[in-house]
């Protein structure tokens, strides 16, 4: 209780280094050319299909299996070769202990991982029982690098028992930047998972997004993707009025990016026109995006609406390198 009262609504943690996990595989990167960068941005939502009532809903493991495979099958019919992956579990027991990372590029025959641990957790006397899931970059091209940032927020549930009861349980936010090499030049990938419970948590994490990308990958191309929880809430937390009413952060996030390009939204939308590209069907709004550095240009970009392997979908784009 002391902690819960002590904490701020949010913290940013600091900058650590990531693992990059190398697969055996028989896959040639011949035919991958510099010019044909195809990424998928995807919250899994540790494949528990369309609608997930708890953290830990019941299905046979078979549910699972399916649903990965709905996933691999689309990264195959869409010929991706980096993939941004939020909710991804590793060891957990809502979805049989799988470990869903390795079932995925074990199917897909992909050679680099990049993996972030943003929950782990055991809970002796609830269903859950054992919660272990990651935020992932996987990539047909070499991973040379994987360095993240959490941040952890209070939940703001309308009843102060559960907040106070859940905030030391709860998984953190992760932003990671992945230095992926690409035709012999270096990209960076930044896949990121913002915090769900409040708009001020998600507002300084964009801004310390920002700052980080225009230092970090100063005369590189970059991608950033994931999941930004736009104007998002959940069940048993109230409406967010102030946020839904205030400008759309993620404009002002654009605009610090020296002349970046998001896949499916123009300066200065409203957010109901962003919301009209609907990525999460449960509130009919836009969760999940792509932003490109000017470096890039975009050949081709859509949600993928006829996958229900998790409560998301997946948003699309197709790049090309400017010489």
């Amino acid at each position: 209780m002391i902690k819960w009262f002590s904490a701020p609504d949010y913290r940013i943690g600091k900058m650590k280094q990531g693992q990059v996990i190398k697969f055996e595989t028989e896959s040639s990167m011949d035919s991958i050319e510099k010019k044909d960068l195809r990424v998928l941005s995807y919250n899994l939502g540790f494949a528990a299909g369309p609608v997930q009532q708890t953290l830990a809903d019941e299905h046979p493991e078979s549910f699972f299996i399916a649903n990965l495979d709905k996933f691999i099958d689309l990264v195959r019919a869409e010929q991706a070769n980096v993939v941004l992956l939020q909710e991804v579990d590793l060891d957990s027991k809502r979805s049989w202990y799988m470990n869903q990372l390795e079932y995925i590029m074990g199917r897909l025959g992909w050679g680099y991982a990049a993996p972030v641990v943003d929950w782990d957790m055991y809970f002796p006397l609830r269903k859950e029982r054992k919660i272990t899931k990651a935020t992932v970059v996987i990539s047909k091209f070499p991973i040379v690098s994987n360095e993240y940032v959490q941040t952890s927020c209070k939940p703001n549930f309308e009843s102060m028992l559960l907040n106070i009861f859940y905030y030391p349980l709860l998984w953190k936010s992760t932003m990671q930047r992945v230095g992926v090499e690409v035709g012999g030049k270096r990209l960076d990938v930044y896949n990121v998972h913002l915090c769900v419970w409040n708009r001020a948590a998600r507002v300084a994490q964009a801004e310390y997004l920002s700052k980080w990308v225009n230092t970090a990958s100063s005369g590189l191309d970059y991608i950033i993707g994931g999941d930004f929880n736009f104007q998002a809430y959940i069940r048993g937390t109230p409406v967010p009025s102030v946020d839904l009413a205030k400008a759309p952060f993620v404009n002002g996030f654009r605009d610090s990016l020296n002349g970046s390009k998001e896949i499916l939204s123009r300066p200065g939308e409203s957010a109901g026109r962003i919301h009209q590209n609907i990525t999460f069907e449960e509130r009919k709004h836009r969760y999940d995006f792509i932003f490109y550095s000017a470096g890039m240009t975009l050949k081709n970009t859509k949600v993928i609406t006829g996958i229900d392997a998790s409560d998301h979908f997946p948003v699309f784009g197709e790049f090309s390198f400017i010489e």
